[in-house]
């Protein structure tokens, strides 16, 4: 199963469709619909849940993580069954549907991802596009004062990326795919987790608006 790209990806593979590129695998645009349709779909949903159950409030942000890391939880076990086939396509094969339905999931739970680091405030750390974390960056006028912790954020974010996409990358050459998502799965829950004990305020003063 191909890796979900990234919204900018998604979003110039669906330009494409209507000009027949790339030409194989047939109907690549239709995935990519589907995994932004789902994205901003899901977007919508987790800004609501957020206003209706106040944005910061330690209830939304178990539920937001929670109703992430189920969703890699269902991904993880479709591929680990073998409900999904994890293997690359043929690209002159016909397009395997089934595989909708954990690229619908894994982009559900990044709505949810950046939504709630909108909803913390943390504008500086881009969830979903990793170019725009380096131009942040890189343009950033304080770059090399001694205090910077939107600097400090942007860097440790990066380096959370590459540690992560290069130990994802390992498990799934060692393990298969299945290991990535259970991986990525063991993190949002252990998130989740935190945010049950994390100490909290006993009210926000600057509410973020979502």
């Amino acid at each position: 199963m191909p890796v979900l790209t990234t919204n900018k990806g998604n979003t110039l593979f669906l330009a494409l469709g209507p000009s027949g590129q790339p030409a194989y695998p047939s109907y690549l645009w239709a995935k990519c619909l589907v995994a932004l349709s789902v994205f901003l779909a899901s977007n919508i949903i987790f800004i609501r849940a957020h206003r209706f159950l106040i944005p910061r409030r330690r209830s939304a942000l178990i539920l937001s993580f929670a109703v992430q890391t189920a969703a890699l939880l269902a991904a993880a076990i479709m591929i680990q069954l073998g409900a999904v086939s994890p293997n690359p396509e043929d690209l002159r094969a016909p397009i395997e549907w089934t595989q909708l339905a954990p690229i619908s999931l894994i982009a559900f739970q990044a709505g949810g991802q950046i939504v709630a680091s909108r909803v913390l405030a943390f504008d500086e750390i881009p969830t979903v596009v990793v170019t725009a974390l380096f131009c942040d960056l890189l343009v950033d006028p304080k770059l090399t004062a001694r205090v910077n912790p939107k600097r400090n954020r942007r860097v440790g974010a990066l380096l959370a990326l590459f540690f992560g996409a290069m130990t994802a990358g390992g498990l799934s050459r060692v393990t298969g795919m299945a290991a990535s998502l259970w991986f990525a799965m063991g993190l949002k829950l252990a998130i989740t987790l935190a945010w049950v004990v994390w100490k909290g305020e006993v009210r926000w003063k600057d509410e973020a608006e979502v």
